[in-house]
């Protein structure tokens, strides 16, 4: 009896072997199949990647022009800030010539009535002498 415990039949060793080599290839093939997915999944992401950076190329390309734009802008803008404040001091002169004129205008009313009433009293003074 013991001797019969130390032997494993034929058929009985081919099936454990079978079994063996079934299991075997059950993970290869469950690992053929993720290393595929996997390359999938890379060749996905390098795709995207170069897609992502030829987006990006292109919107650099958008802000250079819209730096360049705006460079140009700022010596506008600075032009414009020139001429408004030029004006500004052209209006600020103009505006204290008209006051100096008012004020000018006004001191010549006050001649001019001051030099009337003078002469209408002193016409008065002198019709009291013909009447």
């Amino acid at each position: 009896m013991t001797d019969e415990d130390k032997y494993v039949l034929r058929h009985e060793w081919e099936r454990n072997n079978g079994k063996i080599h079934q299991r075997i290839n059950e993970v290869d093939n469950k690992h053929v199949n993720l290393h595929n997915d996997l390359r999938l999944l890379v060749t996905r992401l390098d795709d995207s990647s170069k897609m992502f950076s030829d987006n990006q190329k292109e919107t650099i390309r958008t802000l250079e022009k819209i730096n360049t734009n705006v460079t140009g802008l700022n010596e506008r803008i600075r032009d414009v800030e020139y001429s408004s404040h030029s004006v500004k001091e052209r209006l600020d002169t103009m505006e204290a010539t008209a006051d100096e004129r008012r004020k000018g205008n006004a001191q010549i009313w006050v001649a001019v009535i001051g030099s009337i009433a003078t002469i209408v009293v002193g016409a008065l003074t002198f019709a009291q002498v013909f009447f």
